[in-house]
């Protein structure tokens, strides 16, 4: 026998759902900008450091180029480091959860459905996931960028 809609409790609080929401945002908002900013911080203070017009320079006008550079990718690799934990705790939290309620489904019914506290769960879970992959795909992007910078003059036509 199926409960009404209204009767059903949520598995998540509302609290924990602002939370997840947080940590989804990081993963699929503020990994990939803090990726983009640094990426076009680091492009033009290149660009005007680097050419005189159309004319490329051998050396930088600016004489502490490469230490701008690295702290804004330092600074660019922190953010995304931390977005890309929040959104694997995000997941992590809602697999817990999803075996918690699991778990009390099977000790409370036997039925073969799933819930609708399981089916949020779910939900969730699968959104959690593509905010993790897609924080730690920024984060391997950002290490690639920042190797660019390390293995590359700074004037360099490949900068």
């Amino acid at each position: 026998m199926q409960t009404p809609v209204s009767a059903e409790k949520s598995a998540l609080t509302q609290s924990e759902k602002r939370r997840l929401g947080l940590c989804a945002s990081a993963g699929f908002f503020f990994a990939p900008g803090a990726w983009l900013l640094q990426v076009m911080v680091s492009e033009t203070i290149s660009a005007q450091a680097c050419s005189a017009g159309s004319i490329p320079r051998v050396k930088p006008v600016f004489p502490n180029l490469d230490g701008w550079l690295y702290g804004t990718s330092i600074a660019a690799f922190a953010v995304t480091a931390i977005c890309a934990a929040l959104a694997v705790y995000g997941f992590v939290f809602l697999r817990r959860k999803e075996k918690q309620v699991k778990e009390q489904r099977s000790d409370a019914e036997s039925s073969e459905e799933p819930s609708r506290a399981e089916e949020e769960v779910s939900r969730k879970r699968f959104i959690a996931l593509c905010s993790a992959l897609i924080g730690c795909g920024f984060v391997v992007g950002l290490v690639f960028t920042v190797l660019a910078e390390v293995f590359f003059q700074s004037c360099s036509q490949w900068h």
